[in-house]
């Protein structure tokens, strides 16, 4: 086994993902005042006495004015880290992964044995290989070669927060061009820090972190005596017997090749503040060192499609051509870069540099670090378990919260549900037993209003009913007499006509008597009113008795 003391330093912005359920959102998990980003922590909040009812409101509206606001000066003193804001956002931040004892950047080995694994991809692959299984072997049969590979996390001592844009190619008169996206549908080559921008917590360049990379050379030989065929044998052999020094040797002419095509990818697609991007990747180039003392690689957040499979596909980037269909039909393959502003300048994120330590620099830094733990054992256990106790309590809160959301949503659903029940009654003309239903509502969810609408409408339909009901009593009443009686003082043609026709329907029958009736009525009418409704005349009385009606009357 060879063990190697590895120092790892940051060379340009380096994000280490959390994962995005651990992103910071902005009105719940932090806030932006005074040119500050406060991330908060809520069992600080619990401490400070905050109201979190009124807080929970804010965080449900993701009212950062409302926040800042009702914490008050207390507003660092809630906070878990504070940072200065490198450019205002909307968007939720991305949070860098922390050890959870010590609440320490860290730089998983997971991480960066990505990396090394898609190095090594291209620096073992045939050219019509593809696959990783017929490069580096399989855990079924035991020949999977990263399996003696180990690398440990690398703890790092801070973060800082960096903004980073999308550079990404724009189409214009028939020609690709480079440019900078500020919306979703909006590429142009002018840069501006915000718009369609993500801040990233990152480790700045110059930090460092210290940890190891363990190449199991024995346990390889092992497996060369007994295994039937191990693909690349010959490489994967010299990388166990040279040891670190080869895998840097490795990692750099990968890092070397990509830098170069990524640079010819700027030159080519240039937009403003290109220049620093590609002087940055020239800085980088000269940076590799030629005895291979130690190592240039590109890892973590925006490491980009090519690096990430190992930088294979393509000898040049401003030839991968064009998608055939899908929402991108049409534009062109891997175009986008993530770049970060740091200090004034647009670089290229997450290169970090690995260099190898002698067993007493690395014993040095080992007393160093178990010191600094010690420090933060002995000076923020204590906080860490108050928050511990306040993370636990704010838990049972968000559980409880939970709770009482179901609730709501339970009772709320138990409302529509009477609510529909009162409308099938209420039209069913049944609004005694609908009002009901919708004051069963009420007293459910007092804070909505919909069953107001209802209750109006059963009011209103049961009035407007009994008010038939009573003209209908009136009217079985008034024309159950002869048809002189109910006709008394009407003045117009229409309601005569109209009356008469009504009474009819009462079981009357139109006679001698009731035609005389008729015309005394109608003798007084202009002759042309007359004539006009003669149509419902005819529907009323007959069209025979509306003839002889209109010839005594002279009507043509």
């Amino acid at each position: 086994m060879k063990k190697y003391h590895i120092e790892l330093e940051v060379v340009t912005p380096l994000s280490v993902g959390a994962g995005n359920d651990n992103e910071w959102m902005p009105g719940a998990d932090f806030v932006q005042k005074d040119g500050k980003i406060y991330v908060l922590d809520i069992p600080k909040m619990i401490a400070q006495g905050v109201a979190i009812e009124a807080l929970s409101n804010l965080f449900l509206k993701s009212d950062e004015k409302g926040i800042c606001k009702l914490l008050g000066s207390n507003l660092e003193k809630c906070s878990k880290y504070v940072f200065s804001r490198p450019a205002s956002t909307s968007n939720s931040i991305k949070a860098f992964l922390r050890t959870q004892l010590y609440d320490l950047p860290v730089v998983a080995g997971s991480s960066l044995k990505g990396s090394v694994r898609s190095a090594l991809f291209k620096y073992f692959r045939s050219p019509d290989e593809t696959d990783n299984v017929s490069v580096f072997g399989t855990m079924n049969n035991g020949t999977d070669y990263m399996r003696f590979i180990h690398i440990s996390d690398f703890e790092m001592p801070s973060t800082v927060l960096v903004n980073t844009k999308l550079f990404n190619l724009r189409k214009e008169n028939g020609e690709w061009l480079g440019g900078w996206k500020h919306k979703r549908e909006e590429t142009t080559a002018s840069y501006r820090p915000d718009g369609f921008n993500t801040l990233y917590e990152c480790v700045e360049p110059g930090k460092k972190g210290w940890g190891s990379i363990v190449l199991e050379d024995n346990a390889y030989d092992l497996l060369v005596h007994h295994a039937v065929r191990i693909s690349h044998q010959e490489k994967k052999h010299r990388l166990m017997s040279n040891g670190i020094q080869e895998l840097f040797h490795i990692i750099n002419g990968v890092t070397r090749d990509y830098l170069r095509k990524e640079r010819d990818f700027f030159v080519r697609y240039r937009a403003e503040r290109t220049e620093e991007i590609i002087d940055h990747i020239d800085g980088l180039l000269a940076m590799i060192p030629v005895d291979d003392s130690y190592c240039l690689i590109k890892m973590s957040a925006g490491v980009g499609y090519h690096s990430i499979i190992g930088d294979w596909k393509y000898t040049d980037y401003s030839n991968t051509g064009v998608w055939e269909s899908g929402r991108n039909a049409g534009k062109q393959k891997y175009k986008s870069r993530k770049t970060a502003e740091y200090g004034g300048e647009l670089m290229l994120m997450g290169f970090v540099k690995l260099r190898s330590m002698s067993t007493d620099e690395a014993n040095h830094i080992s007393d160093g670090q178990q010191t600094r733990h010690q420090e933060i054992i002995d000076g923020i256990m204590a906080p860490i378990l108050e928050r511990e106790n306040a993370r636990q309590e704010a838990e049972a809160e968000e559980r409880r919260k939970l709770e009482l959301r179901a609730a709501d949503e339970k009772r709320k659903a138990a409302y529509r549900l009477l609510l529909q029940e009162a409308e099938s009654l209420l039209n069913n003309q049944c609004w005694d037993e609908a009002k009901a239903k919708a004051q069963e509502a009420a007293e459910i969810c007092l804070d909505l209003i919909e069953h107001n609408a209802i209750i109006e409408r059963c009011i209103k339909e049961k009035e407007r009913a009994e008010f038939k009901a009573q003209e209908k009593e009136k009217d079985a009443v008034l024309f159950q007499q002869e048809l002189s009686v109910v006709l008394k003082g009407k003045t117009s043609v229409g309601n005569i006509i109209g009356t008469t026709a009504k009474w009819l329907k009462f079981g009357h029958v139109f006679g001698e008597k009731e035609c005389q009736v008729l015309l005394d009525c109608l003798k007084g009418m202009p002759a042309k009113e007359v004539k006009k409704k003669r149509k419902d005349l005819e529907k009323a009385i007959s069209k025979e008795w509306s003839d002889k009606m209109l010839a005594i009357l002279g009507i043509q």
